[in-house]
């Protein structure tokens, strides 16, 4: 273990804060907006009468833009500076959120929405790489504690949020409700504009590599995308799948040769960078099913309403809310990789129980594993985004924050079309199915976070007979 993970921890400054809230506002705001919509789908198909299918890509051509341009949005803030990009990137996205309330149609809801996608990837890109170029490593985890804290308020006070904006003022403001937010970190911007932060002295934008791994991305996406909709034996998910892979040997061929890389990938051959950001990717798809089957057990299986089932979706981020600023804490005491396992092991218990789950299980037992969940998320995801930048330079701090946001994401994407497939497979019909369904995925979400929790444990045995 690094010796530098391992000093105790200095209290932060007053100007470590400003940095933090500034820094945590975006991410607050674009992961609110990936779950606040979702509330307001039925309301949206009502207003511009227009059918789920159609409305429901307010959600994902928002993700697509998002996934599609944050490596790029990375790799320029590594150049032009995180806090430039991202101070460009409040502006879109604060702009978008206007225009969104603004919509008098579903495509122009649908376009606003990609643009607010944008916006999001500059924020997601830029976050954490201020922290962890700004704070000195000695301070960073209690900041990167603190930033997980933001990061799981935006799940959890979302759905809460929405439903009661939608309820008493109207729907345009759960996008107008960003502006607040939005000018509060520009100003943060402000006061920070004289910090000092490393970027690269000339600009090395890899611009196929980029493209590939966009169109990487963008094709897996889709693929998924289609496989919720039309099942994954369907073309339709299969050849953007296949035109996906197909991509992506490409990018691994063009970046071996590449001059200026987006990120060397003799660092993925070291386990230090490969392992945490396999278990990112698998945290962020099991924490989506957290999202989908809590609320549908309940409304299909005990006829509870939306708004009752609504509440399990908040245990969770409750539970990643209450242990971050700790593990943020103990981080340089006991090192990030033994943080990781704590969590990890913590999510896999909970999930495997889950995947014994009964359709008479009360809405309390149900609230009291998925909390057990969001504790393990706490103990995980500050140690996790430390280890993920501690493992590269930092004169690529920013793109390799973008690719880490942008693997968690395609984790989302990859486990809610499981959930969907499972759950929405003819076999599955009725209790007895959908039960079948359910203990299927939490099963699924499962073994893929004890695969991490064994890649994790096999970095900290390798590391240990390298010191012996």
């Amino acid at each position: 273990m690094p010796k530098a993970q391992k000093l105790r921890p200095l209290p932060l400054t007053s100007q470590d804060r400003i940095v933090i809230l500034t820094a945590g506002a975006g991410l607050f705001l674009s992961t609110l907006d990936s779950g606040i919509i979702n509330v307001a789908l039925p309301t949206l198909m009502h207003v511009f009468h227009a059918q789920l299918a159609t409305i429901s890509w307010t959600v994902i051509f928002y993700t697509l833009t998002l996934v599609g341009t944050i490596t790029i949005f990375g790799r320029l803030s590594d150049h032009f500076g995180r806090l430039t990009v991202y101070r460009w990137g409040l502006l879109l996205f604060g702009t978008a959120s206007i225009l969104s309330g603004f919509s008098t149609s579903s495509g122009m809801l649908i376009a606003f929405r990609g643009i607010q996608g944008i916006g999001a990837a500059m924020l997601q890109a830029t976050a954490v790489a201020i922290i962890t170029a700004v704070i000195p490593r000695e301070r960073q985890g209690p900041a990167l504690g603190s930033l997980a804290l933001l990061m799981g308020l935006g799940p959890l006070l979302g759905p809460t949020i929405g439903g009661l904006l939608i309820s008493v003022v109207g729907w345009p403001w759960i996008f107008w409700m960003n502006i607040p937010i939005t000018l509060g970190a520009l100003w943060g911007c402000q006061l920070l504009v004289k910090t000092p932060e490393s970027t690269g002295r000339y600009l090395t934008l890899d611009i196929p590599g980029n493209l590939l791994l966009s169109g990487t991305a963008l094709g897996f996406m889709g693929g998924l995308t289609m496989g919720a909709s039309h099942g994954l034996g369907s073309a339709f998910t299969w050849i953007p799948l296949i035109i996906s892979l197909g991509l992506l040997m490409g990018f691994l061929k063009w970046e071996e040769q590449a001059h200026s890389p987006i990120v060397d990938l003799k660092l993925f051959r070291r386990g230090t960078l490969a392992a945490p950001m396999m278990a990112i990717f698998w945290f962020g798809g099991a924490s989506s099913l957290g999202f989908i089957i809590p609320p549908y057990y309940l409304e299909q299986i005990h006829h509870l309403p939306p708004w009752q089932a609504g509440f399990a979706n908040l245990f969770a981020p409750l539970g990643i809310v209450v242990l971050s600023r700790m593990s943020g804490r103990l981080m340089q005491r006991i090192g990030t990789s033994g943080l990781m396992v704590a969590g990890l092991a913590c999510m896999t218990a909970a999930y495997a129980v889950l995947s014994f789950m009964r359709s008479t299980w009360s809405f309390t037992a149900l609230a009291g594993l998925l909390l057990v969940y969001g504790l393990g998320g706490g103990l995980f995801l500050s140690p996790n985004i430390a280890a993920i930048m501690g493992a590269v330079p930092l004169d690529v701090q920013g793109t390799i924050g973008a690719v880490q946001r942008m693997v968690q994401n395609l984790g989302i994407a990859l486990d809610t079309t499981v959930v969907a497939s499972l759950v929405g497979s003819p076999i599955h019909r009725g209790v007895s199915g959908l039960m079948t369904g359910f203990r299927a995925s939490w099963a699924f979400a499962a073994l893929t976070l004890l695969g991490s929790l064994f890649a994790l444990l096999l970095l900290m045995s390798s590391k240990r007979r390298s010191l012996s």
